[in-house]
């Protein structure tokens, strides 16, 4: 699709989803964790977030996401849905709690 037309016909929340996707998932990750991978084979001790940004980038994005409770649900609603009639039978309990 050309640009101009995606200009005219894209709807903003799509255009931040694609945007949130590519800071995700930098353009060259793929290439980069496979040659680390080739490194490692060779020997390499370092870690890959040291010598390529963009594993680098999405690492941090990983840890930004979990430090804002992206990861597992806590809190307060989450006591209150186990302590519900019926509740979850399945014995599972959060690591935390």
């Amino acid at each position: 699709m050309p640009v101009y037309k995606m200009m005219n016909e894209m709807p903003y929340e799509e255009l931040l989803k694609w945007v949130n996707f590519f800071q995700d998932r930098p353009s060259g990750w793929q290439e980069d964790q496979r040659t680390f991978m080739l490194l490692k084979a060779l020997g390499f001790k370092g870690k890959a977030t040291d010598i390529f940004p963009t594993l680098r980038s999405m690492e941090e994005r990983r840890q930004s996401k979990v430090h804002a409770g992206h990861a597992l649900p806590k809190g307060k609603f989450l006591d209150n849905m186990f302590k519900a009639v019926g509740g979850d039978e399945s014995g599972w309990k959060p690591e935390w709690g």
